[in-house]
């Protein structure tokens, strides 16, 4: 599939999610539902799966993207968070970043620059099994988090990063 046929389908599901979810981010406090770990915001998703697709517009829909970790410190700080809360436990979670446009080249969503930071499982990750793993999901392998290439149609959940007042 095309570059241009994803973003036609992420378009697709914009339409349809938008309609489904019925999300919105209004009250008083500016990043409610987010959670601050480290020094960014997120809102994670532990309750319903999604493909890599949906996550993207599901992160939208508060007005956010699908987190991107951008340093080591908050690669630490995040997978502490989740290993040490329950209902997070045993789950693994869509990332924002792919390499659709160019294998092996991962780039973010959230600025279309190379990934700033990676943790991949040495050795064996990214891998592209069967030519098909283009997103990024932040995976639980032996109680670590790690980085991994996964289809972009599988089911996982979701971390959304609040955007950065500019």
């Amino acid at each position: 599939m095309g570059l241009t046929q994803y973003f036609i389908l992420i378009l697709c599901f914009a339409g349809v999610l938008s309609n489904v979810i019925n999300i919105s981010n209004s009250g008083g406090n500016e990043t409610q539902p987010f959670i601050e770990i480290g020094s960014k915001y997120y809102l994670i998703n532990a309750t319903v799966e999604m493909n890599w697709f949906e996550a993207m517009i599901y992160c939208r829909n508060f007005d956010s993207y699908l987190a991107v970790i951008e340093s080591e410190a908050e690669m630490n700080a995040l997978s502490s968070y989740l290993i040490t809360n329950e209902g997070h436990i045993g789950k693994n979670f869509w990332l924002g970043a792919n390499d659709l446009v160019d294998e092996g080249k991962f780039m973010s969503v959230k600025d279309g620059r190379t990934m700033p930071y990676a943790k991949w499982l040495g050795g064996h990750q990214p891998r592209d099994y069967d030519r098909n793993e283009d997103c990024v999901q932040l995976w639980l392998f032996n109680n670590i988090f790690y980085m991994n290439d996964k289809n972009c149609w599988a089911k996982l959940y979701a971390i959304c990063e609040l955007r950065q007042p500019k």
